[in-house]
């Protein structure tokens, strides 16, 4: 069988945990910038500052995740994004919580972007 070693598991969790940290911060700091309103208006600036605040609380959930990932992985686990990771009788892979985060972020600053040159 080719089974990935749980160290490199380990690792690429912790390096996914920093990736999604900094995507966090840099999306807080971008919603703050659009929610200001000076630079863009109108319904681009509504498009764009629900999808950085909705990709926040995916990346909040994706943090949450990660933990539960690292816990519930088993030896049969060749990736992290295959762990079911189970929480309060539910469970979540973390491709339903970090996609969603990495989407919506890049649809925000594609939606600040044609508003800055296209308005």
């Amino acid at each position: 069988m080719n089974e990935t070693p749980p160290d490199q598991l380990t690792t690429a969790l912790k390096f996914f945990k920093d990736w999604t940290n900094y995507l966090l911060v840099t999306t807080v700091a971008a919603l703050g910038w659009a929610a200001e309103g000076t630079h863009i208006g109108g319904t681009p600036r509504v498009l764009c500052v629900w999808f950085l605040a909705v990709s926040i609380a995916f990346g909040i959930f994706t943090l949450a995740l990660i933990p539960l990932v690292q816990e519930q992985r088993t030896v049969y686990d060749r990736s992290n994004y295959d762990v079911r990771a189970k929480f309060w009788g539910g469970s979540l892979r973390l491709i339903y919580v970090c996609f969603p985060q990495h989407v919506l972020f890049i649809a925000g600053i594609i939606t600040y972007a044609l508003a800055k040159t296209l308005g």
